[in-house]
């Protein structure tokens, strides 16, 4: 089992990967909606996508650890 300093950890990367999916769902949204008005909608989406990788990576990564102790 974990202890709780561990826990608390696993929370904390819970919460923050969950925060980057929705700041990169938010950027690709913009993108969406907003692509002909933007000088860097390009950009927009390429971060969004990035973004969205790393941190659905990083909550599979932490659930999975979790769920094989």
């Amino acid at each position: 089992m974990l202890n709780q300093s561990e826990e608390g950890y696993r929370k904390f990367k819970v919460v923050y990967h969950s925060i980057i999916l929705l700041f990169g769902l938010t950027l690709i949204i913009t993108y969406i909606f907003g692509a002909r008005q933007m000088d860097r909608g390009l950009l927009f989406l390429v971060l969004g996508i990035v973004f969205t990788l790393e941190s659905v990576f990083g909550l599979c990564k932490n659930l999975n650890k979790v769920q094989s102790l």
